[in-house]
C-alpha cells in the first residue's frame, strides 16, 4: 500500500497513492477477517446481510452494473483533489468513479487500491433506537492526501460511491441509488461547499441506465463518488454502546483522536479556540472534572464543530430533513442528504420532510435536534468521559471494567461533562449564527460580544426574522434585496419602501403603512450597527457583503426541473444539469453561469415563484 506524500502538482486519479487508515486501526467483521476471504466470496458472503457482533466494518465489493455512464463531475472538487482537469474524461477515472475497476478480480489490489469496505454504525432515528444501520449501499474505496492543507483539519479525503450495491448493513433494501435524489445529493454538497457551509463532497455522478429500483415507481438509477476527511458518525459510537463492545468503543475514540482531531502535531482546534474566546465553562466543574482527558476533549470538540455547522444552516435556511445520529458527522459535516432543503420563506414550523409529522427536524427545532444527538454520543462515551485523569490508563479500568466503588463517580463526571457541553454547544452554535448573519448584513463581526453575543442576537437578528415571518419575503433574497437597496445611504423609509413590494404579506393583517413601518422600524436598528461597522473600517459593508449573499441557491422546485428534464432523456439532455452545476458552484458570480438557457437562468435566479412552488417537501425515498 502506497504511503501518503503531498501532491505538489495535478495528476490523475489513478495515480494519486492511496491508503486507509479507517481499515488499519478498527477491527473488522469476524464472518469477513482478511480481503482474501472476501475475494473467495463462497456463498455471496460479501452481500449477505448480517447483525455484526464484532467489529466496525466489512470487506465489501461494489456489484456489478450492466453499464454506467458518466454524466458530470465537479470542477470545483476536481481542483480541491489536486487531480488533472481532463482526468475525467479518461477510462481509469470513469471506472474508478463507477465502481467497475474493482470487477476484476485481484487486478486492483496489486494496482496499490485498497480493498473497499463498508462501514457499519447503528442510530437513533426520530427519537427512537433503530439497531444497527451501516452503509447499506456504500462502498469506501480508498483515501488521498489533500494537494494542500489548511493546518487545523484532517489533510486526507476519503473517497466512497453512493448506490454501488449492496453489502451486508443492507438489510431489506436493495443496494441501489435512484438518479432522482443522485443529483439532488450531487448539486447540494458542492453548492454548501461554495458558500462556505461545513459539507461532505461530490465529486461525480455516474448515470445506470440499465439498472432499475423500486421506490414510489420504478426508476432509473445512478452513483454518486463523494469524499470527505471522514464518515464516522455519532452513530458509529451508537453501535459499540449498543453491543457492549468497551474495547471497541475506545479503539474507535483513539482513531478519532489520533487520525482526525490531531493535525500536525496539535489537537482539537476548534474547541481550543472556543475555550480561548468564550466564557469561563468550567469555572464551577473544574472541581468535579479536574483536567480534562483527551476523550473528554474529543466529545467536546465533536460538540464544537456540530454547534458550528448548525448554526451555519440557520444562516443560510439549509434544513437536513433527517437528522437522526447516522446522518450526524462526527466532524461536524452536513451529510446524507434526503429530504433537505432550502427554506424559501422564513417559517420556523418549517420542515423539508414530508414525514416528519411532530417537525422534529424543523427550522426552529434542528439545534435542538443536534444536541439531543450529541447527548446520546455524551452517553455513548460515559464510560471514557466519566473516568477521568484518575481512572483513564488504570489497568482494571482499561481491561476488565469498573469496579462498584468507581460506578457513583464516574456518572457524576460524566454528567457534568455531559453539562459543560450544553453551554459550550449553545455558546458555539450562537457565535457561529451571529457571525453568519452579521456577515450576511455586511457588519464587522467584531461588532460581536464574543463572550455575551445573546443580548445583540435579542436586539438585531430575532426581530429581523420575527419581520420576515411577517412579510413573507423570500428568505435569502431579502440579503440581496438589502443590498440593492442602498441601505448604507438611504433613510430606513427609503429602504422599506424597495423592499415592499418583493414581499408577500397578509393585506388583510397588515396595511401597507404598516408593513412600511415595520421594516423601518428594523432598519433604524441596523442602520446604528451599520454606523459602529463603518467606524471600525470605512467601507467594509461595500467591501464584504456581496461575498456572503449568493444570488443563487438550488431550491426544491428548481431540482424538481433538472430531474424531470434528465430523466426524461434518459440522462441524453443535460443542458438543465449542467446549467444547474454552473450556477450552484458559482453563486456569487453571475459571469461564470455561461450563455446558454438565458431564460431559464432568469426564472431561476428570481427564486421566489409563488405559493406553488415555495416551501416544498420531499419523503425520504432514494
Amino acid at each position: 500500500m502506497h504511503s501518503l506524500k503531498r501532491r505538489m502538482s495535478t495528476v490523475r486519479l489513478s495515480e494519486v497513492p492511496k491508503s486507509s487508515s479507517f481499515t488499519k486501526f478498527i477491527k473488522p467483521d469476524a464472518r469477513i477477517e482478511t480481503t482474501d476471504v472476501a475475494l473467495e466470496n463462497k456463498d455471496n458472503i460479501i452481500h449477505r446481510p448480517r447483525i455484526l457482533q464484532f467489529g466496525g466494518f466489512s470487506w465489501s465489493l461494489p456489484e456489478e452494473r450492466k453499464e454506467s455512464r458518466l454524466l458530470t463531475w465537479s470542477p470545483r472538487a476536481i481542483e480541491d483533489l489536486g487531480l488533472d482537469p481532463k482526468d475525467p474524461e479518461t477510462k481509469e477515472f470513469q471506472e474508478i468513479v463507477s465502481g467497475e475497476l474493482y470487477l476484476k478480480d485481484k487486478e486492483f489490489l496489486q494496482k496499490g487500491y485498497p480493498f473497499p469496505y463498508s462501514q457499519a454504525y447503528a442510530g437513533w432515528q426520530f427519537g427512537q433506537f433503530a439497531g444497527q444501520l451501516g452503509d447499506g449501499r456504500v462502498h469506501n474505496l480508498f483515501e488521498i492526501n489533500k494537494p494542500k492543507g489548511d493546518g487545523e483539519n484532517r489533510e486526507v479525503y476519503e473517497i466512497q460511491l453512493k448506490g454501488s450495491g449492496m453489502t451486508p448493513f443492507s438489510r431489506f433494501a436493495d443496494g441501489k441509488a435512484v438518479l432522482r435524489s443522485s443529483i439532488r445529493e450531487y448539486i447540494i454538497s458542492e453548492h454548501l461547499h461554495t458558500i462556505g457551509v461545513p459539507t461532505t463532497r461530490a465529486l461525480s455522478l455516474t448515470y445506470l441506465p440499465q439498472t432499475l429500483a423500486q421506490r414510489h415507481r420504478v426508476e432509473k438509477c445512478a452513483i454518486v463518488s463523494r469524499f470527505a476527511e471522514s464518515w464516522i458518525r455519532l452513530g458509529t459510537f451508537d453501535l459499540y454502546r449498543w453491543r457492549g463492545d468497551r474495547g471497541g468503543i475506545r479503539d474507535l475514540s483513539d482513531y478519532v483522536i489520533n487520525q482526525l482531531f490531531t493535525v500536525n502535531g496539535k489537537k482539537f482546534h476548534n474547541l481550543e479556540r472556543t475555550l480561548q474566546n468564550g466564557p469561563d465553562f468550567f469555572s464551577q466543574a473544574s472541581e468535579s472534572l479536574g483536567n480534562l482527558t483527551d476523550y473528554d476533549k474529543m466529545y467536546l470538540e465533536t460538540v464544537v464543530r456540530n454547534a458550528s455547522t448548525s448554526g451555519k444552516w440557520q444562516v443560510y435556511g439549509f434544513l437536513n430533513g433527517v437528522l437522526n445520529t447516522d446522518n450526524t458527522s462526527i466532524l461536524g459535516l452536513s451529510m446524507d442528504f434526503g429530504p433537505f432543503s432550502i427554506m424559501d420563506r422564513y417559517n420556523p414550523d418549517y420542515t423539508p420532510n414530508s414525514e416528519d409529522h411532530d417537525e422534529r427536524y424543523s427550522y426552529k427545532h434542528t439545534p435542538t435536534a443536534i444536541w439531543w444527538n450529541l447527548t446520546r454520543l455524551g452517553e455513548n462515551l460515559a464510560e471514557l468521559i466519566g473516568a477521568g485523569e484518575e481512572l483513564i490508563n488504570d489497568s482494571h479500568f482499561k481491561n476488565e471494567g469498573i469496579k462498584p466503588e468507581w460506578e457513583d463517580q464516574i456518572i457524576k463526571r460524566a454528567t457534568k461533562l455531559i453539562e459543560v457541553a450544553a453551554d459550550i454547544y449553545q455558546y458555539a452554535h450562537t457565535v457561529s449564527y451571529m457571525n453568519g448573519f452579521y456577515n450576511r448584513l455586511g457588519l464587522n463581526t467584531k461588532l460581536i460580544n464574543i463572550s455575551s453575543p445573546e443580548e445583540q442576537r435579542q436586539k438585531l437578528i430575532v426581530p429581523m426574522l420575527d419581520m420576515l415571518k411577517e412579510l413573507g419575503c423570500d428568505f435569502n433574497r431579502f440579503f440581496v434585496i438589502l443590498q440593492e437597496s442602498g441601505v448604507v445611504t438611504k433613510e430606513p423609509k427609503q429602504v422599506a419602501e424597495f423592499i415592499l413590494p418583493y414581499c408577500n404579506y397578509n393585506d388583510v393583517k397588515y396595511s401597507k403603512d404598516e408593513v412600511t413601518e415595520m421594516i423601518s422600524n428594523w432598519v433604524q436598528v441596523y442602520h446604528e450597527e451599520l454606523e459602529k461597522s463603518e467606524k471600525l473600517q470605512q467601507g467594509y459593508y461595500e467591501t464584504n457583503v456581496k461575498s456572503y449573499n449568493p444570488v443563487f441557491l438550488p431550491r426544491n422546485w428548481i431540482l424538481d426541473q433538472v430531474i424531470e428534464k434528465t430523466e426524461e432523456s434518459e440522462g441524453k439532455d443535460l443542458s438543465y444539469l449542467m446549467k444547474l452545476q454552473k450556477m450552484s458552484l458559482n453563486p456569487f458570480d453571475e459571469s461564470k453561469w455561461g450563455d446558454e438557457l438565458k431564460e431559464v437562468e432568469k426564472t431561476w435566479k428570481v427564486q421566489d415563484q409563488g405559493d406553488e412552488y415555495a416551501m416544498l417537501q420531499c419523503s425520504c425515498s432514494s
